[in-house]
């Protein structure tokens, strides 16, 4: 009976996992629209992938973004009320009262220092 050669080595080689497949275009929108929703301090354009993994790889390089450009650009405050400005008639009418209160400071300033220039020159 003839022999039979056997290799010294009998192990199989180690199958590779199966690449898991990827996600439909949907799902990664559906997370896309997930993070820009839970992080509003992102530059949205920024956040971009065909995978999952690459949307949550782009969250912290378009947050690093958005923190650079609030650094440069001027942001009002918050609580900030816009100049309101003096109602003033279109035509020859009686003046209107105006409540100081309403006015804001730096109309109450310059009509303080006119008034004060008027007082001068008479």
């Amino acid at each position: 009976m003839p022999s039979l050669d056997l290799p010294d080595d009998l192990s199989a080689p180690e199958p590779t996992p199966p690449t898991p497949p990827a996600p439909p275009a949907d799902d990664v929108q559906t997370v896309r629209s997930l993070i820009l929703a839970a992080y509003p301090d992102l530059v949205p354009e920024l956040v971009t992938g065909d995978s999952v993994t690459a949307l949550v790889a782009s969250v912290e390089p378009a947050r690093a973004a958005y923190a650079r450009l609030r650094e440069t650009l001027p942001v009002p405050p918050v609580n900030a009320t816009p100049e309101v400005s003096p109602a003033i008639p279109a035509g020859g009418g009686a003046a209107l009262a105006i409540d100081p209160d309403r006015l804001p400071t730096a109309e109450k300033i310059r009509r303080g220092l006119a008034g004060g220039r008027a007082g001068r020159r008479a």
